[in-house]
């Protein structure tokens, strides 16, 4: 039950970061982007690729959050890969 809010969260992660690729960014996009990231760490145990996948996006959306001005879009791609491989991961674990 736990991992279908983490997917649910992740997937909804992987739709603001596409906003945030496509216009300036938009404050529901970055709280979005932020309660991915809360998930995400929040999520965190030993070992895996789960874990190494929510590591990452928890480092990617930080690294996205402390630009000043608009996040760079080179950030805004890893931070989209990250959560990719999140979700991907997360369904994965679901499925096994």
């Amino acid at each position: 039950m736990a991992h279908f809010s983490e997917i649910k969260t992740a997937k909804a992660a992987k739709a603001a970061i596409n906003v945030l690729s496509k216009t300036t960014p938009k404050s529901a996009a970055l709280a979005t982007l932020r309660t991915a990231n809360h998930v995400a760490v929040v999520n965190l145990s030993s070992g895996g690729a789960l874990n190494e996948a929510r590591a990452n996006v928890g480092i990617a959306l930080s690294n996205l959050f402390h630009d000043h001005g608009p996040p760079a879009p080179e950030k805004i791609e890893k931070a989209k890969r990250a959560i990719e491989a999140w979700i991907k991961e997360l369904e994965a674990s679901a499925a096994g």
